[in-house]
């Protein structure tokens, strides 16, 4: 006998545990974005390059279409630092909703102690946009918590 099935009475606590972690980890994305915002400098930069990853799942079940792909964009961004070194950097927040083309000119946040710490200001390639996502994902899942406690007593 398993101790864990899906009409356990630890599912829905532990999908809650899950949700609050991803509420977490929104905040701290959300408060470190916010921090960048106030002590690195911002400048603009232009997208030199973009690399495109392919994920590829094959279904092991009979469907139309058994293959699944899904396409991930990262740019590469090249600035101008206040002292004027040329600094390139890879975001590190890849999406695939962006439909900034390489040449075209961004803003970006910079740490001015070390420049290659930089990262695309704002958009879908921002850390607005994933933390968006984590809370979004994440509410759901802490609400189950909440049916589970609401059941639990009434």
């Amino acid at each position: 006998m398993y101790w864990f099935h899906f009409s356990s009475d630890l599912l829905m606590p532990l999908f809650s545990l899950i949700g609050l972690l991803l509420i977490y980890f929104g905040f701290r994305t959300i408060r470190r974005h916010r921090y960048r915002k106030r002590h690195w400098v911002r400048t603009k930069g232009q997208i030199v390059d973009a690399h495109i990853e392919v994920d590829i799942d094959v279904v092991p079940f009979d469907r139309d279409d058994p293959v699944d792909t899904s396409y991930t964009r990262r740019l590469k961004v090249r600035f101008y630092t206040a002292s004027g070194e040329v600094v390139e950097f890879w975001n590190p927040y890849s999406t695939n909703l962006s439909l900034n083309q390489v040449g075209s000119k961004i803003k970006v946040l910079y740490n001015p102690a070390n420049p290659r710490d930089a990262r695309i200001a704002g958009g879908v390639n921002g850390a607005g946009c994933l933390a968006f996502m984590l809370f979004l994902i994440g509410v759901p899942f802490a609400l189950s918590g909440v049916f589970a406690l609401l059941k639990f007593f009434f």
